[in-house]
């Protein structure tokens, strides 16, 4: 029987895999000159998607970093962690726009958004793989330091991922609108 945790983790698991479809739908009708131009943005699409993969590239290699060592020397979650992930999923769920965390490089724009989606799907399969088979000891657990909110457990993680990547379709919407499309 799977636990109510585990649950939780799987629906957000879920969620990522659903707000991905969401943000590759926004690109079926953009041609592949229409993917890496922007025009009153600073990022064309193709940089955008390159930004989301860069993260998340950076968050799974931190959590496999953390919990290489046990989860006994983790701390928990507490009441400071629930603030400051809910204080920026919040601030994810506007229509502000951010300068993103200097940790992540700046999108170079050069792959082909095919060559984007083989390396998002490689990440998207490690990414599953590695939460799904996690001790479950791990889930309240500190994690991952997001650069704004600091420590996060894996479910203010995987929250974050969820935000951080529908924070981008408005941003991908605008670039389109731009384009004329």
């Amino acid at each position: 029987m799977i636990s109510e945790k585990k649950s939780q983790i799987l629906q957000l698991l879920d969620d990522l895999t659903s707000g991905r479809n969401m943000l590759l739908a926004e690109l079926d009708s953009l041609s592949p000159q229409q993917l890496t131009n922007s025009q009153n943005e600073s990022w064309s699409v193709v940089q955008v998607v390159e930004h989301i993969i860069w993260s998340e590239t950076g968050t799974l290699g931190y959590m496999k970093k953390k919990t290489s060592s046990g989860w006994e020397i983790l701390p928990l979650a507490g009441d400071e962690e629930n603030l400051k992930s809910s204080q920026l999923n919040n601030r994810l769920a506007s229509d502000e726009r951010y300068k993103a965390p200097s940790v992540l490089p700046e999108p170079e724009g050069k792959k082909t958004i095919d060559e984007l989606v083989r390396e998002w799907n490689l990440l998207r399969d490690e990414l599953m793989a590695f939460i799904k088979g996690l001790d479950e000891n791990f889930y309240d657990r500190l994690v991952f330091k997001q650069p704004i909110a600091g420590p996060l457990n894996l479910f203010q993680t995987l929250e974050f991922l969820n935000h951080h990547l529908r924070h981008h379709i408005p941003q991908i919407k605008r670039i389109k609108e731009s384009l004329s499309i």
